[in-house]
């Protein structure tokens, strides 16, 4: 087992006790599950399929914040004391999703401290991934940003020694990094010329990750 589906496996071990006893809700892919204007009273956890968080520019133009997947929490800022979410939560491929309202989170956490503290060790990892996502697009090429989330993309898919990544379309990857589908075109086809990477039906093969990890630092 790769180290992230073990860090996914152990999550969602963690948060079993927020699915005991709950229906899940089923929602298909596009469903908009809150908005920046919602009042944050509900937590989240991820049962299957995935769910994007991100933000919207003043052109309207989305920036994708975090993928959340299966085992992973979403909606951390309903357990602080901010009125409403702080992103937009979207459905990316059909999803189940447990509820739990913020009250029983917190009844929850004073029966079993070691929870609370399991919570706040993922929010601290929510807002490192979300810092690190801000950070890029404020000062980093769109080589660089495509090149890190390339990379991140197949860490969460079976680690980068595969070097696979699921097909995402210019469109999607454009919104992870905040740039123009067209300019994202024009720099996949530079990495396919440079011999980085290569297309193929299905999956994005990563073929030089030492090259591409230097880009994505630079």
């Amino acid at each position: 087992m790769s180290h992230t589906n073990s860090r996914a496996a152990e999550e969602g071990s963690a948060w079993q006790q927020f699915a005991d006893h709950r229906a899940a809700e089923s929602h298909s892919r596009g469903t908009v599950i809150y908005t920046p204007d919602q009042p944050a009273h509900d937590l989240f956890l991820v049962a299957s399929g995935q769910v994007g968080l991100y933000l919207r520019s003043p052109e309207g133009r989305p920036l994708t914040l975090r993928v959340v997947e299966a085992g992973q929490l979403l909606g951390h800022v309903a357990l602080s004391e901010s009125d409403t979410y702080d992103s937009y939560a979207e459905v990316g491929s059909d999803a189940e999703l447990y509820r739990i309202p913020a009250a029983e989170v917190g009844a929850l956490v004073e029966a079993e401290p070691a929870l609370g503290l399991a919570l706040v060790e993922d929010l601290v990892r929510h807002r490192a991934n979300v810092s690190q996502r801000l950070d890029e697009v404020a000062f980093k090429s769109v080589p660089a940003r495509l090149a890190s989330v390339l990379l991140d993309l197949a860490h969460r898919h079976g680690g980068t020694h595969t070097g696979r990544v699921p097909r995402h379309s210019h469109r999607q990857l454009a919104e992870m990094i905040n740039a123009y589908r067209e300019t994202v075109t024009k720099v996949l086809n530079q990495f396919r010329d440079a011999r980085l990477l290569e297309i193929e039906r299905h999956t994005i093969m990563l073929l030089n990750l030492r090259r591409l990890e230097e880009l994505a630092q630079s």
